[in-house]
């Protein structure tokens, strides 16, 4: 079977990926409008929801309107313990073989097609269940839309570019009403009779709480992320550290507003492999040291000092190339990480791709590389 890409060069796609996301977000207002328009023209409820809180408290207005007591999610946001006390959670795997209805099914869409007013759905488990529900919510994270429907199997062979499996065994898109599928039984026929009736569909606009990344032109550009999970594979750091993956750790340190938990300098090496082989494009290193120069500002200056001393020295370890400094560096500042230890002492080029210093005081923004030093 052919891969895909097999015949493009890599650098090509990863421009072309980029420029699509870059498009869709210049003009996000606009496509988002089309989105909703489409869909409530299909007689399909648009909710637009700023938060998690927010969200509970849609669903839970949306179930109560509903009269649904019995509920079922397939999403990776921690809805159900909310739930839990005020209607019966069903687990996602037994809700296709329970005999009795579930009032509300709430499912995370994978991407969401502006022109079409659609939304897509890999390989969820809850798939074979959609026409059993009377009641369907559909979470779409605005950051996972798609401008136009040509572009969608580009993305959804981008996504799935580093899986052993390469593309999703079950692809499902909703873009017209939805017919329920139910049982009848007639008290003057013994056979069972099927009826079909109107699905009740909600689409939710999941912003995410992500108003700060959008209003900067840099931060920005972590929302192109489409979840491939391809950064997480080559970190040196993610399995050691939490498994959180270096987009991750940029968004996590943008949403910090007093930058209490300093993620991003436990978290990473500024290796580059991340950039690398991003299918987006995304401009992780700059996006990092970005979020370091802001965490400079805002600590304090004494913790500031501590690390940016560590990320300093990296301009001199990439010059002096020696095993035996090598040796003392890694075993005074990751000596007790064994896989990061073990990262280090496998590294043939130079120990860091990219280094970090404070700011020229003429002008705060400028990032400087080792480039600066030689």
């Amino acid at each position: 079977m052919k891969k895909p890409f097999e015949d493009l060069d890599f650098e090509s796609v990863r421009k072309k990926a980029y420029a699509i996301r870059h498009n869709y977000f210049d003009d996000m207002d606009k496509h988002l409008l089309n989105f909703e328009n489409s869909l409530s023209k299909k007689g399909i409820n648009v909710l637009w929801i700023k938060d998690k809180k927010s969200m509970l408290e849609s669903l839970g207005t949306l179930a109560g309107s509903l009269n649904a007591r019995r509920l079922s999610f397939d999403t990776s946001l921690p809805l159900e313990s909310f739930f839990a006390n005020k209607a019966e959670v069903v687990p996602i795997d037994k809700a296709e073989n329970t005999s009795d209805d579930i009032d509300l099914l709430v499912v995370e869409a994978d991407f969401g097609i502006c022109d079409k007013g659609a939304v897509v759905f890999l390989d969820k488990r809850s798939a074979s269940c959609f026409n059993k529900m009377k009641n369907l919510a559909v979470i779409v994270n605005i950051d996972q839309m798609i401008a136009n429907m040509q572009d969608l199997s580009f993305f959804i062979s981008l996504k799935y570019l580093s899986k052993e499996s390469k593309m999703p065994h079950d692809v499902k898109i909703i873009q017209n009403t939805m017919q329920y599928v139910f049982p009848s039984h007639l008290s003057y026929l013994s056979d069972q009779v099927i009826s079909q009736e109107q699905m009740n569909v909600t689409v939710i606009l999941y912003l995410n709480e992500i108003e700060d990344i959008i209003s900067s032109e840099l931060l920005k550009e972590s929302l192109y992320c489409i979840h491939c999970g391809r950064c997480l594979e080559v970190c040196p750091v993610a399995s050691a550290n939490d498994n959180l993956s270096p987009i991750q750790l940029v968004k996590m340190n943008s949403l910090d507003k007093y930058n209490q938990s300093q993620h991003l300098f436990s978290h990473t090496t500024l290796c580059g492999a991340c950039e690398c082989v991003c299918p987006v494009n995304i401009p992780l290193l700059k996006l990092m040291l970005s979020e370091m120069q802001v965490s400079n500002m805002v600590v304090k200056y004494s913790r500031s000092k501590q690390l940016y001393n560590l990320f300093s020295k990296r301009s001199k370890l990439n010059k002096a190339n020696n095993p035996f400094f090598r040796f003392f560096f890694v075993k005074r500042f990751f000596g007790k990480n064994k896989n990061l230890s073990r990262y280090f002492s496998n590294q043939n080029e130079n120990f860091f791709n990219i280094s970090y210093q404070p700011p020229h005081e003429d002008n705060p923004n400028e990032l400087i590389k080792d480039s600066d030093f030689e």
